[in-house]
């Protein structure tokens, strides 16, 4: 399959017009500007890591995070409760597992809950190789980096957008999550919601950027072109590549 601009923008226009929520259990230091981030495209965010409180929230969102950053045995019960729940409705569920190569509870926690729920497993390339293999065949692969990409059943689409301001400032990867658990939410087709969420995600990088004058000044820059971003721009833009699987570029 292979998707044009405004097939990706019509996504994004979807979800300004519907707005969705969802509960992220991700880690401390990030959830003030996965928030703000969120709130910027139309995503209301929840945080909670209570586990009396998890499950009345998760019933009222139409799709979960699940970030490892600051992983804790309290927040690993709480992330249990949360796919349980998520579950049960059905939400698509996003898993950044952060450092997993870095302590081996780390690393076996991250395959042991990658056997449940998990629609989107969203990894740098450290932490995608020490997964491999425990990825299930119904996982969305997506690999971020220099250039992110996303291995889908037919096709693996590569988008080229983004600065390098986006890796100065603490929170900007983790806050991704949380937008691709909300365009997963609105559009069923998931790997287009994922390559139209990354898009989006870097195209409003590099206008940010523009307008900085370095990581500080970024942040907000970066949040204020998330909400106003306009049609022209992000197809004037747009760097995708997609890669038949079984070889030849698509488009």
């Amino acid at each position: 399959m292979s998707y044009k601009a405004e097939d990706l923008w019509q996504v994004f226009e979807n979800l300004r017009e519907r707005g969705v929520r969802v509960h992220c259990l991700t880690n401390s230091v990030a959830q003030s500007i996965t928030a703000n981030i969120m709130l910027a495209c139309n995503i209301v965010p929840s945080m909670t890591a209570a586990h009396d409180e998890i499950p009345a929230f998760v019933e009222g969102v139409d799709g979960l995070l699940v970030n490892l950053g600051t992983l804790d045995g309290k927040r690993r019960h709480g992330i249990r409760l949360g796919l349980e729940n998520a579950a049960k409705k059905s939400i698509p569920v996003v898993l950044d597992p952060v450092k997993v190569d870095r302590t081996d509870i780390r690393m076996e926690f991250a395959k042991d809950i990658l056997q449940e729920n998990i629609s989107i497993l969203k990894a740098n390339m450290t932490e995608s190789a020490g997964l491999s293999g425990a990825v299930r065949e119904d996982t969305l692969l997506v690999r971020t980096g220099n250039e992110d990409a996303v291995f889908g059943r037919e096709a693996t689409y590569t988008i080229g957008n983004g600065h390098a301001y986006m890796d100065k400032v603490t929170g900007i990867g983790c806050a991704l999550g949380g937008v691709l658990a909300g365009f997963a939410a609105v559009e069923p087709d998931q790997e287009l919601a994922v390559v139209a969420a990354l898009a989006v995600y870097g195209v409003c990088g590099e206008i940010a950027a523009e307008q900085a004058n370095g990581p500080g000044s970024f942040t907000p820059a970066f949040i204020d072109t998330l909400y106003g971003l306009k049609a022209d721009q992000f197809n004037e833009r747009l760097k995708l590549e997609t890669m038949n699987n079984k070889g030849g570029v698509l488009a």
